[in-house]
C-alpha cells in the first residue's frame, strides 16, 4: 500500500456516510482494490473436495456459466455495483462476450476454468492475459451452495497454470466491502497495490 487511500486495511474498511447517503436514492458508490500476486511466491497447491472437477472452458456452456454468475452475486454488493452485469442470466452473458472480445486483454482460454459437480457447472474462473507475462482474474464465482474450499482451489489451478506456463505475476480487481473475497485472494499471496472509486446508477439499463 503505497498512498493515504490504501491505508485502511478491507478489514477496517465501511461504507463512508457519503456511500450511504447515495445508496438511498440507488446510487452506489464503493472502493474496489487492484491485488497482485507474484506467482515466484506460489506454493499452495489446490486441493479440490470430492465429486468435483475442474473442466477446462467449453463456448457451449457459456448459458450455464451465465446462470451461475447471476446466482453467485445475487445479494451482494457486486450484485448492485454491476448490475447491468450480474442482474440476469442473459446480462452476465454480456461481460463474457466483452472478455471474449478483449475488454480485459487477450481472453486466455487455457487459464478461463470451469468447476463441476456431478456434470454440473457449479462455478468459473475467467483469466484474461494483459502482457508478456502479466495474467489478470477478471472473475471467481462459485455458486453459494458449493462453496467452502472450491473457490480457492479453482483459483489456485488458475494460478498454477499460469506459472506453468511461464507467467510472473497475476492481478485482479476487487470490492472491498466483499471482505470474503478479499480474505481468500490475501490467504493465497495476493497484496493489494493501489485502489479506485467506481460509482454506478442501478435505476440505469
Amino acid at each position: 500500500m503505497t498512498t493515504t487511500g490504501v491505508a485502511l486495511a478491507a478489514e477496517e474498511w465501511r461504507p463512508s456516510w457519503v456511500a450511504r447517503l447515495l445508496d438511498r436514492v440507488g446510487i452506489v458508490y464503493r472502493w474496489r482494490g487492484v491485488m497482485t500476486l507474484s506467482l515466484a511466491d506460489l506454493v499452495e497447491m489446490p486441493r479440490l473436495p470430492p465429486d468435483y472437477v475442474i473442466l477446462p472452458w467449453d463456448d457451449s456452456r457459456l448459458p450455464e456459466v451465465a446462470q451461475v454468475d447471476h446466482l453467485s452475486y445475487r445479494g451482494t454488493i457486486d450484485y448492485r455495483l454491476y448490475y447491468a452485469y450480474f442482474s440476469s442470466p442473459e446480462r452476465c452473458r454480456k461481460i463474457w462476450r466483452e472478455a471474449f472480445a478483449g475488454r480485459f486483454g487477450r481472453f486466455d482460454r487455457e487459464r478461463t476454468l470451469l468447476l463441476a459437480h456431478r456434470g454440473a457447472i457449479v462455478g468459473d474462473v475467467m483469466a484474461a492475459t494483459t502482457g508478456p507475462q502479466e495474467g489478470f482474474i477478471a472473475n471467481l464465482a462459485v455458486l453459494p451452495s458449493h462453496r467452502g474450499g472450491t473457490g480457492r482451489a479453482l483459483l489456485l489451478t488458475c494460478l498454477h497454470r499460469y506459472r506453468e506456463a511461464g507467467f510472473s505475476r497475476v492481478s485482479l480487481a476487487v470490492t472491498l466491502e466483499n471482505r470474503r473475497a478479499y480474505r481468500l485472494y490475501a490467504s493465497v499471496g495476493f497484496r493489494e497495490t493501489h485502489r479506485f472509486p467506481i460509482l454506478t446508477c442501478q435505476w440505469l439499463p
